[in-house]
């Protein structure tokens, strides 16, 4: 079994929809949900589901939100020996804020994530409980990214996934663009790294590949999914549920089921069917994680070959 070590994000998500238009300096009435988030936190979620050994290295605040994350996470069985308590910052929070079926606007605060540090007891961590795989959102310090990428010369066949988080630190993944061995990015993520619009085609494919990255996915929402491998590259239709609860953690449990194929040995377009199933699920709750995937659910999931859209390899 592939021993996993995600660092980065975890939150706690503030989601507030309305179905009133948005008017300044008024009240609207709608729902507020409060639920766990954070890229990191919701793909070791999502990879334990899918029965891996997972573990989280991240911060929490001394506070209600960082008890409620690190309840949580125990009781799911998440190795919390490196979520550490800060004295100084507060729990990393994400508010959202929108009307129902439109985008929605987000403030966060994230200030106590400096404090993952590629430590003594990081890296007893991990050559004690032998990882083989990092999964790193770009929330982590350059600092922490170059420790992580300068373990692939201490720990044989390494497997590194980085996540580019949002626009405006999507770029932080380029100086280890070589060393990635698969990337994930949103549409808006993958034109801030490409610096120009993107689309599910062969240019875009291109793009990345002259910055160096050799294995990547790229999400359009409902417009489906690019994935790159090599020279290889695939483009699939989104599977979409018949009511759509939430967007948010979509794109993580994308790359959490892709990666339950990948690092089985499953062909490409395998992984890329486990991906979208996964996605589905979460887009149909408000959660940010789906508590129904398991390896059973997406070896039995009824994919409908309708469902395809099309298919295409690079020359």
């Amino acid at each position: 079994m592939r021993k996993i070590l995600c660092i980065g994000s975890a939150s706690v998500d503030i989601k507030a929809f309305s179905s009133q238009t948005d008017i300044r300096n008024a009240y609207r009435e709608g729902s507020i949900d409060l639920v766990p988030g954070g890229v990191a936190r919701c793909m070791a979620m999502n990879l334990r589901h899918l029965g891996f050994d997972t573990s989280l290295y991240s911060v929490v605040g001394r506070d209600i939100f960082g008890n409620y994350l690190r309840e949580g996470l125990s009781e799911s069985g998440i190795c919390t020996e490196l979520l550490r308590t800060s004295d100084v910052h507060k729990t990393t929070l994400f508010s959202v804020m929108g009307e129902y079926g439109a985008s929605a606007s987000c403030v966060y605060s994230n200030a106590v994530l400096s404090e993952i540090v590629p430590d003594r007891d990081f890296y007893a961590f991990v050559e004690r409980k032998g990882i083989d795989t990092i999964v790193t959102d770009s929330n982590v310090r350059l600092e922490m990214l170059d420790a992580i990428y300068a373990l692939k010369k201490s720990i044989p066949g390494l497997f590194i996934f980085q996540n580019a988080t949002s626009p405006d630190i999507a770029r932080k993944s380029l100086p280890w663009a070589k060393d990635v061995d698969l990337f994930a990015a949103n549409e808006f993520e993958a034109a801030a790294v490409l610096q120009e619009r993107p689309n599910l085609d062969e240019r875009t494919a291109r793009g990345f590949r002259d910055l160096g990255y050799k294995n990547f996915i790229v999400t359009f929402g409902e417009q489906g999914v690019l994935v790159g491998r090599g020279d290889a590259m695939w483009v699939e239709e989104p599977y979409r549920p018949k009511v759509i609860a939430d967007t948010i953690g979509a794109g993580d449990a994308f790359a959490a089921g892709f990666l339950y194929g990948h690092l089985g040995g499953q062909p490409e377009k395998k992984c890329i069917r486990f991906g979208l199933a996964c996605a589905k699920e979460t887009l149909a709750t408000r959660e940010t994680v789906s508590g129904i995937l398991s390896p059973e659910f997406l070896e039995n999931y009824p994919h409908r070959e309708e469902e395809v859209c099309h298919h295409g390899k690079a020359d």
